[in-house]
């Protein structure tokens, strides 16, 4: 009888072994499973952190890229304003001729009147006025150059307001206020957001911006990261409701507070008080060059209206300018051609200053 009992008990503890080793086997397992799952996070994580360093990288070099980009358009823009000035120049010294010739016509004309030799005089006029028709052809082929100058000029001085207006976006961190994208994807447990959008669709860093689902805005974000097509936006901490998440697929908008704009209103305004006594003009030094820096080097007083010649990036502009030139004067700013020699000497037939050839004799 008592075998029987002791071979109960023994069957039981081992029933109860078998169990326990059962159960023991099971929770092995699951901690197995949990430990390859944390091993695969490690693993996405550092692989999430080596593609953000090399946007970085690629970031960094699009900057620099943009810089000399910058930098090239100044040089064009000092070529392309020297070049303007060497034509105008030019420029004034035809119409200068010009003037001269002019005022010989009318002196022949006048001397026919009295003179004797009137087939000479006759052939001299007619000599002038063929030297006159060549000086305004001159003249005409000159504003032509100076013209199409001027537009490339002017060309250039866009391009280099765009970048320098896309350099200041991408300083400021504000995006458009008509921007929208999508969640590309939301990871919870890092509390960031991949955008559907990068800087070629007008995305930049510390730009703000809403999460909308349907008319309700359920999370505000921060960009971090930011890439040719797409962006990674942070979570701002205490703008998603307990128990919401954000969802694949929901409208990203820009926000109705940026940030950046915040800082832009609380930095101290250096504006003048309107009765505020307005500082002395600063006189150019004698000899000084005609051109000021386009890039912002210090300039005489501004005149009511700038020149073609001044800084197209506000720089001060040039002293004002002197009294009305006479109608014949130069109409880009040349000083006007010194009057004709008296005795009606003949035009000065070269255009870019050699002295006037000897007066015929009569």
């Amino acid at each position: 009888m008592v075998w029987k009992i002791l071979s109960a008990l023994t069957a039981a503890c081992l029933a109860g072994a078998a169990y326990f080793a059962w159960s023991n086997q099971a929770d092995l397992k699951n901690e197995r499973t949990r430990l390859a799952a944390a091993n695969d996070n490690l693993k996405a994580a550092q692989e999430r952190k080596t593609a953000g360093d090399t946007a970085l990288k690629e970031k960094q070099q699009i900057l620099a890229d943009a810089q000399k980009e910058r930098d090239a358009a100044r040089e064009e823009v000092l070529k392309q304003t020297a070049e303007a000035q060497e034509k105008e120049a030019a420029l004034a010294v035809i119409k200068g001729n010009l003037d001269q010739v002019s005022s010989q016509v009318t002196s022949v004309e006048k001397q026919i009147e009295d003179a004797g030799d009137i087939e000479k005089l006759v052939a001299q006029i007619e000599k002038l006025k063929q030297e006159q028709q060549d000086a305004e052809g001159a003249v005409a082929n000159q504003s032509q150059r100076v013209a199409a100058a001027k537009e490339q000029y002017d060309y250039v001085v866009n391009q280099t307001n765009k970048l320098r207006d896309t350099e200041a976006q991408g300083r400021r961190g504000v995006v458009a206020a008509d921007f929208t994208a999508r969640v590309a994807q939301y990871f919870p447990e890092w509390d960031f957001a991949i955008l559907t959008k990068g800087n070629s669709q007008g995305v930049f860093a510390n730009a703000d911006l809403e999460v909308k689902r349907g008319r309700q805005v359920i999370a505000k974000l921060k960009v971090r990261n930011v890439e040719q097509n797409g962006s990674i936006a942070d979570l701002i901490p205490g703008t998603l409701a307990k128990g919401d998440a954000i969802r694949t697929g929901d409208v990203v908008v820009a926000a109705a507070k940026q940030s950046a704009e915040d800082e832009k209103k609380t930095t101290p305004n250096q504006t003048a008080a309107p009765n505020a006594e307005a500082p002395a003009p600063v006189t150019p030094p004698a000899g000084a060059p005609a051109m000021s820096d386009p890039f912002g080097a210090p300039a005489g007083t501004p005149a009511p209206a700038a020149p073609m010649n001044s800084d197209p990036f506000g720089a001060p502009a040039a002293p004002a300018p002197a009294p009305a030139a006479p109608a014949n004067s130069d109409p880009f700013g040349a000083a006007p051609a010194p009057a004709a020699p008296a005795g009606g000497a003949p035009m000065n037939s070269d255009p870019f200053g050699a002295a006037p050839a000897p007066a015929p004799a009569n």
